[in-house]
């Protein structure tokens, strides 16, 4: 049973304050993504949605958007997939993992994506996830095996990245990040 102070998806439902995540019965605040950050998950939907489509693979839904992983924790990745198998997961929220998560890390929040949701996502089962980063411009992919992280690959500009979970589907580094400058 949940104590008294921690918070619900129920109480998440009733939050609308600022924009925020609930992760082990904590709402953690978190300020609008800057127009780079938006760009890239712009160019991740642009990349990614058509060649899921053409595969007939699943549905692929862009921030914001709530994943409800426990009834302490819901997240709002900057892009999830969700394979056709899974589709009633689908509502008006996703409930339970997507089969990917992707993070575009910010300032504000990269110790959050690159440590408290790596492990949010593997305990919840999230098969893949995709940490995309700005600074570095580079797309790393790890998939879950054995109930733990593995590696699938870092790709930076010039290279191509892959997906496990989404089979055929790739992405051209230069094209997540766009024109240099």
């Amino acid at each position: 049973m949940l104590s008294p102070m921690r918070k619900t998806i129920a109480d998440y439902m009733a939050y609308d304050e600022e924009r925020v995540e609930l992760i082990d019965g904590e709402f953690l605040v978190t300020p609008a993504p800057m127009v780079p950050h938006q760009r890239i998950v712009r160019n991740l939907y642009r990349l990614l949605d058509p060649q899921i489509e053409r595969l007939k693979l699943g549905e692929s839904i862009l921030s914001p958007v709530d994943c409800f992983l426990a009834d302490d924790c819901a997240v709002q990745p900057d892009f999830v997939f969700v394979l056709t198998v899974h589709a009633d997961r689908v509502r008006n929220q996703v409930h339970g993992p997507p089969d990917v998560a992707m993070e575009i890390l910010s300032p504000s929040h990269r110790k959050r994506d690159l440590e408290i949701k790596l492990k949010l996502y593997r305990k919840h089962g999230v098969p893949e996830y995709w940490i995309v980063d700005p600074k570095n411009e580079t797309v790393t992919v790890r998939v879950l095996e054995s109930g733990d992280w593995r590696i699938l690959g870092a790709w930076k500009r010039g290279e191509t990245a892959e997906s496990h979970v989404m089979r055929g589907v790739t992405a051209p580094v230069d094209s997540v990040f766009g024109p240099r400058g």
